[in-house]
């Protein structure tokens, strides 16, 4: 049974066969490569198979629609806001800027241990369970400059962060970012804790 492959009806698959292989370009073209590469990696640990299907793909598609309107949403809130004239941050406020920074401190270490499957799978969960459900939530009814730098600040961090998983839809977003139309995060630091 070691290393078979069955089918949904359980039967048994051959590995070698066509059918049974996902055509990365046909993929790439319907959900895009950053969810076929974050499919590929997420969850799959050293040593291994890679189990990868539709459904997988398909369900990091929609996490790179929730980065889009995750953005969207933010650069229309915060329009005209300059980063560099940081307010007193509201200790509300402070506390999903710490959150942050205690994930930053595991996945800097895990990505020197090379576990990306375990980064890639954090990062997610962090974008769309607390800077999609809880942070935007929380900050959307009350937009002063405290809030506006706490979403922008989470955003570029996470974007820094999720680039070398996601580096198509993470380039085109920073370059959308106030100040950085010049700018690559290919050549931004990863983020600091």
């Amino acid at each position: 049974m070691h290393g078979m492959v069955l089918d949904k009806n359980g039967k048994k698959m051959s590995k070698s066969k066509p059918e049974n292989a996902i055509n990365p370009l046909v993929t790439i073209d319907k959900y895009g490569a950053d969810a076929l590469r974050m499919a590929m990696l997420v969850g799959v640990g050293p040593g291994q198979d890679v189990s990868l299907s539709e459904d997988k793909i398909r369900a990091y598609s929609k996490f790179s629609n929730k980065i889009w309107n995750a953005t969207r949403f933010v650069l229309e809130n915060t329009e005209g806001f300059n980063m560099d004239s940081k307010p007193e941050i509201e200790e509300g406020h402070q506390k999903f800027i710490d959150k942050w920074e205690e994930l930053v401190k595991e996945i800097t270490k895990e990505m020197e241990e090379f576990k990306f499957y375990l980064v890639g799978e954090k990062l997610y969960h962090f974008f769309w369970h607390t800077f999609a459900d809880v942070v935007i939530e929380e900050l959307k009814n009350s937009m002063t400059d405290s809030a506006k730098y706490t979403l922008l600040h989470l955003l570029m961090e996470q974007l820094k962060a999720l680039h070398p998983f996601m580096p198509f839809i993470t380039e085109e977003i920073w370059g959308s970012l106030p100040g950085n139309e010049d700018k690559l995060i290919m050549i931004e630091k990863w983020p600091k804790a």
